[in-house]
């Protein structure tokens, strides 16, 4: 199964909450399983599709992290898990592939880990808007075009999306889940809601515009930084 090809949705998921962790369609997400109730869900995913959904936590899951009743965001991203390896002590390391947005419809948390009944979220679009699907890729290109930014392998591939054929919607999300720093859960979560792609567009460009000056300004206090020696 590859990105954009929907699973069944007739059956309830495992939900793999994190506090610091957002999948988005088209991106990959490596994690270390180590909790009993997840080793569990990876196991069952595993036996059956091999399809977990990887859900946010909301602000103030801490009291009751340990337990199936923390709060999650209602938009998650169903996974793929591509490879997998268990290791003596029963810890899991996967591979897991995004696929699709999908929202909790009804979610049981009686069991060893939480299952949801999940919809699956299509993008929608008409030709009414290729104009602004043009400005929003022009955009991004812009913005990865900058001189501050270093054309490393990752942004080299980066541009080569943007002037690929691929759906406005699917590059933002490549892209994203390429550039963003991983720990930039909310932004990541943001993305991952907002189910227009000219708007998902724009989000991303105005953030890595910031990014690049966040950047451009260390590097401008490191280049003033007094080099008087190395410090032992």
């Amino acid at each position: 199964m590859s990105v954009g090809q929907l699973p069944s949705f007739s059956e309830p998921v495992g939900l793999f909450p994190l506090p610091n962790a957002v999948l988005l369609p088209g991106g990959t997400l490596p994690l270390q399983v180590f909790e009993d109730r997840y080793r569990s869900m990876i196991r069952d995913a595993i036996e059956d599709r091999g399809i977990i959904a990887m859900a946010l936590l909301q602000p103030g899951y801490e009291p009751v992290y340990h337990t199936n009743k923390a709060e999650i965001f209602p938009v998650v991203c169903v996974g793929k898990i591509n490879d997998h390896v268990q290791i003596p002590d029963g810890r899991y390391f996967i591979n897991l592939l995004g696929l699709c947005r999908a929202r909790i419809r009804q979610e049981d948390p009686d069991g060893e880990y939480r299952t949801a009944m999940l919809d699956p979220m299509l993008p929608t679009g008409s030709g009414i808007e290729i104009d602004g699907e043009f400005a929003a890729r022009s955009s991004l290109r812009d913005v990865l075009g900058l001189d501050q930014i270093e054309a490393t392998d990752v942004i080299q591939r980066a541009r080569g999306l943007v002037d690929s054929e691929l759906p406005l919607g699917e590059l933002v999300d490549r892209v994203a889940s390429a550039l963003l720093p991983t720990e930039m859960v909310e932004l990541k979560q943001q993305l991952l809601e907002e189910m227009n792609p000219i708007r998902r567009a724009g989000i991303l460009t105005r953030e890595l515009r910031t990014l690049v000056q966040v950047m451009a300004v260390r590097q401008k206090d490191l280049d003033r930084w007094p080099r008087f020696g190395s410090m032992n």
